[in-house]
Parts: structure tokens; C-alpha cells; sequence
């Protein structure tokens, strides 16, 4: 049988405060009783006060107890003494029956006084066997002359004593009674307030895992449910905003492939029909959309790997002041068939070393260098620099004319992103490789952003850890 949680939380509850419940009940049974006997001690004590005087007064006449124990009557006449004491407390009593039991108790325990000698051997009286004593000692100017000895109560004889303690515990027994029902309702509150939403946290949680992003509760408490209420509407929000995502993932990649692929079959089918001839102009198009349509599928699939950490990186220390200028040198004559000027700023006299994959770091300059010349208008001018920022290397790519809206500056990182403007599929590209080049920095354990630039256009910063 499946137990929920309120259920638990109640025994749990319930349980500990009835154990708690016995355990002061069987304490105070326990300690009322033996406190009580402590208690019938202290009055014998009391009550032979005048016995101990007696014989003080008897031991300093006559200098020892020896006249006493050769006369036997003598400490019985003594002992008579503390039971009239004792017969004292139950004159004017009218009910004869109701004094019976008490006299009978006071008689037993006068029966049971006895006198020792110094070291405790035993002058008068009579001692049975496995009988706890408690000692009295009898003193004179500090000196111990002897013993008096009674037998410690072990059970609570009287009737009235045994009828105080009933009617201690059946008070206290009520007192536990009224607890413990209060506890009961106090528990099935809490236990209800604590397992309703974590019941309602269940329902909401198997609504999500069937596919129903659209899920969220209410944040009503600071505490840890409050807590998991929130962390749950997050991840219903990031689950909803990841299928959304990848909805759009897909048309985007669908339509990025249609359209070379249209392209493709429409010259084709114009071939066959004899509309478009076969030659080496029309065979040289169908090559270009092919290899657009192949660069495609080669950044989608480095995106994927990089997503998923499959890059393989061969990371060690290199300085990135030639590796940036090798990349520039590599693309002087692409900038000049564009019509722009790209300008080193690098200075090569200081040793930027980074911890970082130099093939991995080759493909992120590229991609971002192709990225400038791509967008940026004729005319216009790209610098490259490198700077030292507390632990950081600071690489930045600027270029010219056109900018970038500051709103979209953050949004260009993101795959098949691309803006409305001159920045769009006019000018060629998947938008693809600001995101490739995310991931890139993001496993050198670097940062990369973008803003405006003072050339005019968009400025790409990139900060990586100092070897």
C-alpha cells in the first residue's frame, strides 16, 4: 500500500509527540514515586529528632550505650516515644477505620529503628537481611557517638500517599490526553498544509513530463516549497522556451535548405526541357548553389558537435599576436577584392599568450574576419587589436559602415540569426557562424560580445584567460 507524503508527515508527527507523551508519563511515574519515598525518609528523619537527643543526652551521662543495651526495656520505652509523636498527628480523628492503616505504617517503621555503635555494629534492634537502611548519625560537639537506623521505605505503603499519587497521575494523564489530541490537530494541519502543494507540485510535474509546457504554480512562501515552486516555473519556462526554439530550429533550417534546393531543381528541370542549355555558365551556377547548399550542412554539423562538446580541442600555450597577424595576411587579398582596407594593430613586439587550441582559434578569427568583409560596405576599413585587461587578453575586430542596432547586438550570436538590413541573406551566409564561434570561445573558457564600433559599424570583442 502506497503511503503519500501527509500521511507520512502526520505519523511522523503523531508518533514523535506520543513518545514523547509516554516518556514524561513514565519519567513522572517514576520520579513522583521515588521522590515521594525521598520524601517519607525526610519525615523519619524528622520524626527522630528527639530519639537521636535522647540518647546524645544518654551517651554523654553515662559515657557509652552499654547501660542502654544491658537494658533492653529501656530503648523500648525510647521507641515509644516516637510512635506517641506519631499518634500525635492522628488525635481528633473521628473515624477510627481511617486512622487504622497510618498507625499500622508509623508502628512498622518504629519496629524497625535500630542503634548502632560508632562502626555501625549493631547495639540494639533487629536488622533482616536484603533490607536497604538509612543511617542517622547521633553527635555530640561534632563527635559521632553512633547510629540510628531505620528501614527505607521501597514501596508506598499508605493508602492516603497511594491515593495522592492515583490522583497526581490521573491528572497528569488527562494533561497528556488533552496534549496529544491538540498535537493530533495541530499535525493534521501542518501535515495538510505541507503535502497539499507537493501534491499539487506531482500533478503540475506529470502534466510536464507529458509534453504540457504551459505548467507553472504559485510562489506563496519564502521557504524551500516556495523555492521549489519557483525552480520549477523556471523549468517549465525554459522547457516551453527550448521547444519553441527547436520548432524554429527546424523552419529555419528547413527554409535555409528549400531555398538553394529550389533553386537547384528549377535550373535542372529547365536543362531537361531544353529552356536552359547545359553549358559551362549554367553548370558553374548549379555548382555555386551546391557548394552554398554544402557549407550549410558542414556548419550545421560543426554546430551540432560543438553543441554537444564533440570539437575535439588540442589546447596548449600560444602567443596570439602571429596567429592573428597570419590570419590577416590571409585575408589582405579577399579585403582588397572587396574594396577594404584591413588594418593590423597588432602589436608584435608583445607575447599574448593564451591556453588555447591554435587550429580552434584560427576558424574563430576566420569566421569573424569573413563575417566583416561579408557585411561591411565598400570603401570601408576593418582593425584588428589586441589588448591586456587585468587577467584577460582582449582581442577586437571593427568595422565600418553599417552598424548594428544595440538592441540585435546580443541576438547575432544566435543561430540562423540574421538582421533586416544590409546584414541579411542578400549578402550570402547561414548565420551560422557567430554561433559556431560562441561555442568556440565558450569551451577556452572565454567571452565574446559585440558593439558599437568608432569605425561606424560593429565592433566583435573577445576575452580570453592569460596563460
Amino acid at each position: 500500500m502506497r503511503i503519500n507524503v501527509g500521511t507520512k508527515l502526520w505519523l511522523a508527527f503523531v508518533g514523535t509527540i506520543a513518545l514523547c507523551v509516554l516518556t514524561l508519563y513514565l519519567l513522572l511515574h517514576n520520579s513522583l514515586r521515588q521522590g515521594f519515598l525521598d520524601y517519607t525518609s525526610q519525615q523519619s528523619v524528622q520524626r527522630l529528632e528527639i530519639l537521636r537527643s535522647a540518647l546524645a543526652n544518654i551517651y554523654r551521662e553515662e559515657n557509652s550505650f552499654r547501660a542502654l543495651e544491658s537494658n533492653p526495656s529501656r530503648w523500648l520505652n525510647l521507641k515509644e516515644i516516637v510512635f506517641a509523636e506519631s499518634d500525635e498527628l492522628f488525635r481528633g480523628i473521628p473515624d477510627p477505620q481511617a486512622t487504622e492503616a497510618p498507625r499500622t505504617y508509623y508502628r512498622e517503621f518504629v519496629s524497625s529503628i535500630s542503634l548502632h555503635s560508632a562502626d555501625k555494629q549493631l547495639l540494639l534492634g533487629v536488622i533482616k537481611p536484603n533490607q536497604t537502611l538509612d543511617w542517622i548519625p547521633v553527635t555530640d560537639a561534632d563527635q559521632i557517638l553512633g547510629f540510628i537506623s531505620f528501614v527505607k521505605p521501597t514501596v508506598v505503603s499508605r493508602q492516603q500517599d497511594q491515593n495522592f499519587i492515583q490522583h497526581q497521575f490521573k491528572i497528569f494523564s488527562i494533561i497528556s490526553l488533552f496534549v496529544l489530541v491538540t498535537a493530533t490537530i495541530v499535525a493534521t494541519l501542518l501535515a495538510r498544509r505541507i503535502s497539499r502543494p507537493l501534491t499539487h507540485i506531482a500533478e503540475k510535474a506529470h502534466a510536464l513530463a507529458s509534453g504540457n509546457y504551459s505548467q507553472t504554480l504559485p510562489v506563496t512562501s519564502q521557504d524551500e516549497i516556495g523555492q521549489l515552486c519557483n525552480s520549477f516555473n523556471q523549468l517549465s519556462e525554459a522547457l516551453a522556451a527550448n521547444q519553441q526554439s527547436r520548432a524554429q530550429w527546424v523552419a529555419d533550417i528547413s527554409h535555409e535548405m528549400r531555398t538553394p534546393l529550389s533553386v537547384l531543381k528549377v535550373q535542372i528541370e529547365a536543362m531537361q526541357d531544353g529552356i536552359r542549355p547545359a553549358n559551362h555558365e549554367n553548370l558553374a551556377f548549379l555548382y555555386e548553389k551546391t557548394l552554398g547548399l554544402s557549407n550549410l550542412i558542414d556548419d550545421l554539423f560543426e554546430l551540432s558537435l560543438s553543441d554537444v562538446g564533440a570539437l575535439t580541442y588540442h589546447k596548449q600555450i600560444i602567443s596570439l599576436a602571429p596567429l592573428v597577424s597570419t590570419c590577416l595576411e590571409h585575408f589582405q587579398v579577399k579585403a582588397q577584392a572587396a574594396g577594404l582596407t584591413l588594418k593590423d594593430n597588432v602589436d608584435a613586439t608583445k607575447n599574448y599568450s593564451v591556453v588555447a587550441d591554435s587550429h580552434r582559434l584560427e576558424q574563430l578569427f576566420s569566421n569573424l574576419l569573413e563575417n566583416s568583409i561579408r557585411y561591411t560596405d565598400t570603401g570601408g576599413l576593418i582593425e584588428v587589436g589586441i589588448s591586456t585587461c587585468g587577467s584577460q587578453v582582449k582581442i577586437t575586430i571593427d568595422d565600418s559602415a553599417p552598424g548594428v542596432a544595440l538592441e540585435q547586438q546580443e541576438q547575432i550570436f544566435e543561430r540562423l540569426y540574421r538582421l533586416e538590413n544590409s546584414r541579411s541573406r542578400a549578402t550570402g551566409g547561414a548565420g551560422l557562424g557567430l554561433a559556431i564561434c560562441k561555442n568556440i570561445v565558450s569551451a577556452h573558457q572565454g567571452k565574446i560580445t559585440a558593439g558599437a564600433s568608432v569605425l561606424g559599424g560593429l565592433q566583435i570583442c573577445i576575452e580570453l584567460p592569460k596563460a
